[in-house]
């Protein structure tokens, strides 16, 4: 495979990439913001400490950080499975490039989600949500 498609593939899928971060930032901040929120009241709420001004304010850190994080962490995703494609296209079988790129697809979600997941499950300690009347940190972790 020439440099010109390598380079019109990476950046396809790093564009590719960048809309997916856009989408998970869209869905995180709509659904995920809320619970965190919840959580960091409870703590407030619960903690006897009374520090200094925090550095970096929580407002900040649920819109500006959580998308850069997002976006960034989608477009080299988006490169990284564009590479793995063109590294993967006629070399594991005779299957056109729409085969290639789903077999490459399901690579990744194996051996990054999966495959992980089935290895170290989630902690199945009680959230903040659930059980207003256990503090984070009194719970044994």
């Amino acid at each position: 495979m020439n440099s010109v498609t390598v380079r019109t593939l990476l950046m396809h899928g790093m564009l590719a990439g960048l809309g997916a971060g856009g989408l998970a930032f869209v869905f995180a901040f709509l659904v995920g913001e809320g619970p965190v929120d919840a959580a960091i009241a409870f703590e407030e709420a619960n903690s006897h400490e009374h520090g200094g001004e925090e550095p970096v304010s929580l407002t900040r850190q649920s819109t500006a950080r959580l998308a850069t994080g997002m976006l960034v962490f989608g477009v080299a995703i988006g490169g990284i499975a564009a590479l793995a494609f063109c590294f993967a296209l006629g070399r594991i079988g005779r299957f056109g490039a729409g085969a290639t790129a789903a077999l490459t697809a399901l690579a990744g979600f194996l051996l990054v989600y999966l495959v992980p997941i089935l290895k170290y499950p989630a902690n199945p300690q009680p959230s903040v949500a659930r059980t207003p009347s256990v503090s984070a940190r009194s719970c044994l972790c």
